[in-house]
Formats: structure tokens, C-alpha cells, sequence
């Protein structure tokens, strides 16, 4: 009898091969059929941008846009499930989220206390064992807005205790904790896995509230500089942390990781005025060098930063216009270093140092919010 495949394994990621020819003559094939078809076949959708709700708040403003592109369109019949069902669960639910990002989800929403967003990348070997991975995905980041909305409703969650006596931010790793929870406790999904970054911003005081869990990641930019990269947590390369959902009939448990959401690395910013956060999921950071994206959002944003770089005007439909063609460029960027085979990309620098050969991008879901940080 045959063993199912244990899906923690990202697409392609299987245990190594012993012998170097194989390795080699496969990754000669694949980069083969990587610049023949590749640029055909994949990302054949046009790119998805959407400008999110204008947040004005007492203290700061929040201008966020927030784009995707899922690395195929929602319709493919998967055929080569284990089971030989042939399963059509793609053609039954095209559309599981708000919007097709492929097995990304993400959110934004307005609280009482600020505003709360994040994304999550669904882990897609599930897809070979007949589930959609998307549907924890956007299960876990519908759950995380309901409770960000109403954190007052649940008894178990509390404010975070952020510095300089400011009570009221809500604590990230709550929401995330909340929206695991609700969706266990609703037996709506009954298997799959999904990394999680979600980020809560203090509408008075500017504290930004973080809790990432795996390779979904964000960059806090200052200055035109760096100034954070959020870690990312492994248990092995290409392999992240996860919230993880396994039915109880399915065998070999113990191959499954089942991460917590207290697991999450968290940590607090003190937000200033033109600051930039750059939240996205690993089909971004797969493909993109941290250097490069804030290279783009330098140059797309130069036409509103002054000499101090800080970002000038009040004219908020005008800073909202140039959020959304940088979301939209940092989104489109990482599509084309995705399908560029000879490129040296973080994702084949990671391998390598895991002692596996990947050459060029990688191919994934993308999805990446811009947040421009305005004080008021």
C-alpha cells in the first residue's frame, strides 16, 4: 500500500535523491522546461491590484494597497491525486477568497483601536492529496479580520502591553491565536496548513504589533533605508512553521508539523511618519532581495519624498496613487524574477546552503500590502 505524501513538503520539495546524476539531469530538465514553457504557461491572469479603505485616525494615517498574482488560474483539474479520484476540487470552488491569489489569503480591516492586516500562504502539497490548500489559507485570514473587528467579544484575548503606557493596540499573536482557534472549532476545514504574518497598528500612539509564523515575512523601511526584516522560522529549508490541520483517520501523524500559534516570533515598532511596511508572503522574499525591494519603494515613492525623506502632501489620493503602482510594481517584480532560470535568487542562495542545487527563481503565489505611515 501505498504512502500518502506528507504535505508539509512544499510543490517539488521531496527528500534528496542519493545519487548526483539523477540531481543533476533532473535540474538540467527543469531548467529546460523552465525557459520553453514556463514563461507560457504560468502567470497567464492579469496581475490583481485593489487599493484598500483610506484609515484616517486620530494620530497617524494608514494608506495601504494591496496586490497578487496566484502562479496559475483556478481551473486546472488535478488528476494525479493519490487516491486516482481525480477529484475536479478546483473547478467545484474557483474562487475560495475574497479574491483568486492562488493559495495566498490576505486581509485588512479597520478596528476601534487602529487597523489590523496580514497574509497567509497556504501550503500547497496538500493539492496532491485532494485538498485545496487555499481554503485554510482564507478560513485563517477571514477568522483574523472577524476577531481584529471584534477583539472586545473575546473573553481570552487581551490588549497588548505596549510601551510607554499605550493600551490601545491589539496584540497580533492574539488575533492570530483567535483565528486558529475559530477555525478549529468550526470544522469547516478539515485538513490543510498555512504560514501567517499579521500586523496591528496603533491608530494614537503608532505602535505596530507583529507576529510572524513561518516564511510569510514584512520589512519596516525608514528613511529610505532598512530598518526590519522579520525573521523566518524553518524547520528545515523550504519546509516553515505552520498552523496545521490533519484529520484524525490520516496516517503517519507524526510526519505532519503542528506548529502553535504561539510559536509566532513576535515584536513591537514605534511607527514615525514615512515609514513604509512591505508585508508579503515567500512567493515575494523567495524572488526579491531585500536590497532590491527597498531599492523599488526608494524609487517609486521618490516623487513625494523631499530632501529629509520624509513624504510630503496631505493630498491623500495622490500618496494613495503612488502606493498602489508600488504594491503593484514590487508584485509584478516578483513574478518576473520567479520565471527568470538563470537567476540568482534568495530562494537557489538558500538552497544552496542547505546543500541542494536550485536554479533561478521560484515559482509561487505572491501577494504583497504596502502600508505608507502618515502622521496626522
Amino acid at each position: 500500500m501505498s504512502t500518502p505524501i506528507s504535505p508539509f513538503y512544499r510543490p517539488g520539495v521531496f527528500p534528496a535523491l542519493s545519487s548526483r546524476l539523477l540531481i543533476s539531469a533532473s535540474q538540467s530538465l527543469r531548467l529546460a522546461i523552465h525557459s520553453q514553457l514556463l514563461l507560457r504557461s504560468f502567470y497567464n491572469a492579469p496581475l490583481c491590484l485593489t487599493d484598500l479603505p483610506l484609515t484616517a485616525t486620530k494620530g497617524f494615517t494608514y494608506l495601504i494597497a494591496a496586490s497578487w498574482h496566484p502562479k496559475r488560474k483556478r481551473h486546472t483539474t488535478v488528476n494525479n491525486i493519490p487516491n486516482g479520484s481525480g477529484h475536479r476540487w478546483w473547478t467545484e470552488n474557483k474562487k475560495v477568497g475574497k479574491v483568486d491569489a492562488g493559495d495566498d489569503a490576505f486581509f485588512y480591516v479597520g478596528t476601534n483601536n487602529g487597523v489590523a492586516l496580514g497574509v497567509a500562504d497556504g501550503v500547497g502539497g496538500w493539492s496532491q492529496m485532494g485538498v485545496d490548500p487555499a481554503k485554510f489559507s482564507w478560513a485563517l485570514m477571514d477568522n483574523a479580520a472577524n476577531v481584529a473587528k471584534d477583539f472586545n467579544a473575546f473573553d481570552r484575548l487581551a490588549l497588548f502591553n505596549a510601551p510607554h503606557k499605550h493600551g490601545d493596540i491589539l496584540d497580533a499573536k492574539q488575533i492570530l491565536s483567535g483565528a486558529f482557534d475559530n477555525l478549529m472549532k468550526s470544522g469547516k476545514v478539515k485538513a490543510g496548513s498555512s504560514t501567517a504574518c499579521i500586523l496591528s497598528l496603533s491608530k494614537t500612539s503608532g505602535i505596530l504589533n507583529a507576529a510572524t509564523l513561518g516564511d510569510s515575512a514584512y520589512l519596516l523601511i525608514r528613511n529610505g533605508r532598512l530598518l526590519y526584516e522579520s525573521p523566518s522560522q524553518q524547520h528545515f529549508f523550504n519546509c516553515p512553521y505552520q498552523l496545521t490541520v490533519v484529520p484524525d483517520h490520516y496516517p503517519n501523524q507524526k510526519l505532519y508539523f503542528k506548529d502553535k500559534p504561539s510559536d509566532a516570533y513576535q515584536v513591537s515598532h514605534q511607527l514615525q511618519d514615512g515609514d513604509v511596511l512591505l508585508l508579503a508572503t515567500d512567493g515575494f522574499f523567495d524572488n526579491v532581495f531585500t536590497e532590491e525591494a527597498v531599492t523599488i519603494v526608494n524609487t517609486e515613492l521618490q516623487d513625494i519624498m523631499g530632501q529629509d525623506k520624509k513624504y510630503w502632501g496631505n493630498d491623500y489620493e495622490e500618496l494613495r496613487t503612488h502606493v498602489r503602482r508600488l504594491s503593484r510594481r514590487l508584485t509584478d517584480t516578483a513574478r518576473r524574477y520567479s520565471l527568470d532560470p538563470l537567476r540568482v535568487s534568495p530562494f537557489s542562495q538558500s538552497a544552496k546552503k542547505s546543500g541542494e542545487f536550485r536554479a533561478g527563481g521560484k515559482v509561487d503565489d505572491i501577494t504583497v500590502l504596502v502600508t505608507l505611515v502618515q502622521a496626522n
